[in-house]
C-alpha cells in the first residue's frame, strides 16, 4: 500500500440501491470519516477499471459491502468485479484482520462468496442499515470503521448526530446503549458526560422555548384538549433518550457517578417552576420532563435496592422554593399532577387510552365523549406507567412484576415527600401546612386486588429495622424514629385516598 494513499472507506454497491447508500454516506460525512463511493470519486474520463483496483488496493483500510435484493437478483454487476478485488486482498490478509464488513439493506442473506481457506463472505459478522435496529447498528459501524482507520474512538454526540442525519430511528435505543457501554468505562466518563449534557440542553432548550406555551389555544374544546395532549406526547418523546440513559445510569452507577443525571432532574424541574406568560395548561406540562425523569430514577433505584443512589437523585437535588425562597427537593417541587394541574381529565384520559391503544388522540377521545366508555381511575399515573414501560423491558420481562414495582414506587416516593413534610414542619411549627403527597396514582385503586404496598413498607421497616436498605442508603436521615413517622403519616394518607376512591 502507498504511504501516500489516503485512508477511506470503500463502499460497493448496486446502483439500485443508491437511497440507501446516500444515508449511509451521510452518516460517514458526519462522523468526518472519509469514503470512496464511485459517483462520488471517478469523474469524466477516468479509467474506472483501474481506478475502482487502486482504491480498493491502495486506500482502502476498510471495504464495505452493501447487499439487498436488488443486488442479489443481478447475475452480472460492477458490485461483483468489485468483490472479487475485495476477495483477492482479504486473501493475503492475516486471520482475524476485520476489514471486509459485510452491510445489510434489507433482511435478505449474505451471499456465500468463498474468500479462500475455508471461508465465506457469510461467514463474517456484518452490519443491518434497516428495521428498528439501524440506529444502534450504524453507531456501532462507525465505532469500528474508525478504530480500524485508527483513529480515536468518535465521541458520542458525532456518532448520534451521524445516526440522526441518515435515519429518523429510535434515539432512545441508542442513548441506552452507549450508556451501558461507557458508565463503567473510566476512560469514558467525559464522553457520556458530554452526552448526557447534550440531551439535557434539548429538553432545556424545549422548556425555555416560549413559542411552545403561547396561548391561546384555538379551536373547538375537543380540538384543545387534542393540542394539549399532544403538547404532552412531544415532551415525552424529547426527553424519553434521557430517561433511556437515566434507567442504566440509576440501575447500574454508583451514587457518586450521577451527578450529570441529577444535574439534569433538577435542571428540569427548576425550568418548570420559572413564571413565564403563556397558556395555563401548556406552562403546567413543563413539569413533565422533571415528573418522567423522578419516576424513570426510582423505579430503576428501588427495583435494584440502589437507595444510596435514589437519595443522589431525587431526595438530594433541590430547586429554590418562590414562596419562601429555601431549597426544596425536586419530589416535592414537582409530582405527576402538576404536569396536567389545568386541565380537564379528559386530556390525560385520551392519552393513557392512546398510548395504551395506538390510536390516534382524537380518536381515543372520543371514547369518553362520544362512545362513553369508563374513565380510568388515575389516569395520569395510567399514562405514566405505560409511556415508561418500554424504558424497562430488558429489566422486567412481564407486566404483572411491572405493575407490581410501579405500585411500591409510588408508595416510596410518597414516604419520602412525607418525611420532608414532616421535617420542614418540626423545624417551623407556625409556618404554612403541608399537604400530602401527590405520587400514589394506580397503587391506591390496585391495593383491593394486589396488597398495600404502604403497608408492605411498614412491614420491612419493622422487619428489618436499623438494616432496612432505605435506611442504609442514608434515607431519612438514617434516623428510625423520623422513618417510623413518615411511615404512620403515609400509611393514614394511602388509606385516606383508597377510601376516598372507592367512594367516587
Amino acid at each position: 500500500m502507498s504511504d501516500e494513499a489516503p485512508k477511506h472507506v470503500f463502499i460497493s454497491y448496486v446502483h439500485e440501491d443508491s437511497d440507501q447508500v446516500d444515508g449511509l454516506c451521510a452518516v460517514l460525512e458526519a462522523a468526518q470519516i472519509p469514503y470512496w463511493r464511485d459517483r462520488k470519486d471517478l469523474g469524466p474520463g477516468d479509467a474506472w477499471r483501474a481506478k475502482i483496483r487502486a482504491a480498493i488496493r491502495d486506500g482502502s483500510l476498510v471495504f464495505l459491502a452493501c447487499f439487498s435484493d436488488n443486488s442479489r437478483a443481478r447475475d452480472k454487476s460492477y458490485m461483483n468485479e468489485e468483490l472479487t478485488l475485495a476477495a483477492e486482498e482479504f486473501r493475503q490478509m492475516p486471520p482475524g484482520r476485520v476489514w471486509l464488513i459485510p452491510v445489510r439493506l434489507d433482511a435478505g442473506a449474505v451471499p456465500d462468496w468463498d474468500l479462500g481457506a475455508g471461508r465465506a463472505l457469510s461467514d463474517l459478522n456484518y452490519s443491518d442499515l434497516f428495521g428498528k435496529d439501524h440506529t444502534a447498528h450504524a453507531a456501532r459501524l462507525i465505532t469500528t470503521i474508525s478504530r480500524l482507520l485508527g483513529e480515536k474512538r468518535p465521541d458520542p454526540a458525532t456518532a448520534l448526530a451521524a445516526v440522526e442525519q441518515a435515519a429518523s430511528a429510535d434515539r432512545a435505543d441508542l442513548l441506552k446503549r452507549l450508556t451501558k457501554e461507557m458508565l463503567l468505562d473510566p476512560s469514558r466518563r467525559i464522553e457520556l458526560d458530554d452526552l448526557v449534557s447534550q440531551e439535557i440542553q434539548r429538553v432545556l432548550a424545549a422548556l425555555k422555548d416560549k413559542d411552545r406555551v403561547a396561548g391561546p389555544l384555538s379551536g373547538s374544546n375537543e380540538e384543545q384538549i387534542v393540542r394539549i395532549a399532544e403538547a404532552a406526547q412531544d415532551l415525552w418523546t424529547l426527553c424519553e433518550p434521557f430517561c433511556a440513559s437515566l434507567q442504566v445510569a440509576a440501575r447500574w452507577g454508583a451514587a457518586e457517578s450521577l451527578t450529570p443525571w441529577a444535574i439534569g432532574i433538577r435542571s428540569f424541574v427548576a425550568a418548570a417552576a420559572k413564571p413565564e406568560n403563556g397558556n395555563s395548561a401548556l406552562l403546567d406540562l413543563r413539569h413533565l420532563p422533571g415528573m418522567v425523569s423522578i419516576m424513570t430514577a426510582s423505579l430503576a433505584c428501588i427495583s435494584s435496592g440502589n437507595w444510596s443512589s435514589l437519595k443522589a437523585l431525587v431526595v438530594d437535588p433541590s430547586v429554590k422554593d418562590r414562596a419562601e425562597e429555601k431549597p426544596t427537593p425536586v419530589i416535592e417541587a414537582t409530582d405527576p399532577h402538576k404536569a396536567f394541574a389545568g386541565v380537564t381529565d379528559l386530556v390525560t384520559n385520551a392519552l393513557a387510552r392512546a398510548t395504551s391503544s395506538g390510536r390516534p388522540l382524537d380518536d381515543s377521545l372520543k371514547d369518553f365523549t362520544e362512545r362513553n366508555n369508563g374513565k380510568y381511575h388515575t389516569p395520569v399515573a395510567e399514562w405514566l406507567r405505560l409511556v415508561l414501560r418500554p424504558v424497562f423491558a430488558d429489566q422486567w420481562p412481564d407486566d404483572d412484576s411491572y405493575d407490581a414495582e410501579f405500585d411500591r414506587v409510588e408508595a416510596v416516593l410518597g414516604v419520602l415527600v412525607q418525611d420532608i413534610t414532616n421535617v420542614r414542619a418540626a423545624a417551623n411549627p407556625t409556618g404554612r401546612s403541608w399537604t400530602r403527597a401527590h405520587w400514589y396514582g394506580r397503587s391506591t385503586w390496585r391495593s383491593h386486588s394486589h396488597g398495600n404496598p404502604v403497608n408492605d413498607l411498614v412491614h420491612d421497616f419493622e422487619t428489618q429495622g436499623a438494616q432496612w436498605g432505605p435506611l442504609r442508603g442514608g434515607l431519612f436521615g438514617g434516623d428510625e424514629t423520623r422513618t417510623r413517622a413518615a411511615l404512620d403519616s403515609s400509611q393514614a394518607a394511602f388509606t385516606d385516598l383508597v377510601n376516598h376512591r372507592r367512594f367516587m
